[in-house]
């Protein structure tokens, strides 16, 4: 019976990972119509308010009486979550190239282990440290190609990168926090309160931003997008989100993160896929090793009982 849990947990954990791999594709071509800050606000309060009915299935069921100390953690948490990380990440995507922020955030499953060693005390069993060491591999050689490319560098794309490392940084944080929560109320819960109030830390930005530019920070070219900006909201946002801390709260940290790196191979593909991009040898090579990191760490970097 447990053997089928963890499979459907792990089901759960890759559709969560298919999902937010379409995220860069899906965001860029909405570039132009809709701001950073636009997206970001918009993504996770439609998102946030989807789930709301199934959460407050999961808080009557769980008999849940949130205080104001409640409300104010999760303000906070998903201040960090969306203002801090995903707007912060979505910015440095727009200065510098998808694939190239596909990469950096897929290297959060190493910082999720540091900060779980460090803050909820998992051990770093011998199997995790292996699987980590192959898939950081397999990411090298994924991403090989990316640095033989002649980009345009200049002080806007150096920021951009900068500021994609700081958002995967705070992710990795947010993650491992998240976990005792997650246990308490449940990912669902946790997920729709972190969107939800997330969204509202960037309605500050919003106004700001607009005020600069004398526009309705409000508004943006939907027409053109409309279908991109669904998919962005309830999918990636919404229902992976759920998936992926669901499958988090009764996976071991470390383990679960793990599938992060399968993210740049599947973002490869669906760049060739949608943009008609060229998948390079490496890519197909790395995608094969990451794989083996992944499997090694599902099936012997659990906890010896």
């Amino acid at each position: 019976m447990e053997k089928k849990t963890n499979i459907k947990y792990l089901l759960g954990l890759l559709f969560a990972i298919l999902m937010f791999s379409t995220f860069e594709v899906a965001s860029k071509s909405m570039h132009g119509c809709i701001s950073s800050f636009q997206l970001t606000f918009y993504r996770f309060l439609i998102g946030g308010i989807i789930l709301i009915p199934f959460a407050l299935k999961e808080i009557k069921r769980r008999s849940i009486i949130f205080t104001l100390k409640d409300h104010l953690i999760n303000l906070v948490m998903g201040f960090l979550l969306v203002f801090c990380s995903m707007a912060v990440t979505q910015i440095g995507l727009q200065l510098s190239s998808a694939s190239l922020t596909a990469i950096i955030f897929s290297s959060n499953p190493l910082f999720i282990s540091l900060f779980s060693a460090l803050i909820l005390k998992e051990k770093l069993t011998k199997g995790k440290v292996v699987g980590l060491i192959i898939g950081i591999i397999g990411l090298f050689i994924t991403c090989a190609h990316v640095f033989s490319i002649k980009f345009n560098v200049d002080s806007s794309f150096i920021l951009g990168v900068l500021l994609i490392f700081a958002g995967m940084l705070i992710f990795s944080l947010y993650t491992v926090l998240n976990k005792p929560r997650v246990k308490k109320y449940g990912s669902l819960t946790c997920t729709t309160l972190s969107s939800v109030y997330g969204s509202l830390t960037v309605i500050p930005l919003l106004l700001v931003t607009g005020a600069i530019n004398n526009s309705n920070p409000f508004s943006f070219d939907y027409q053109t997008i409309i279908w991109q900006f669904l998919f962005v909201a309830v999918f990636v946002t919404g229902i992976a989100y759920y998936f992926y801390f669901d499958a988090l709260s009764n996976l071991d940290t470390s383990i679960s993160s793990m599938s992060f790196f399968i993210k740049p191979p599947l973002a490869s593909f669906m760049c060739y896929l949608l943009l008609h991009e060229d998948i390079a040898v490496n890519s197909i090579i790395g995608i094969l090793v990451i794989f083996i990191g992944v499997f090694i760490s599902l099936k012997y970097g659990s906890k010896k009982k």
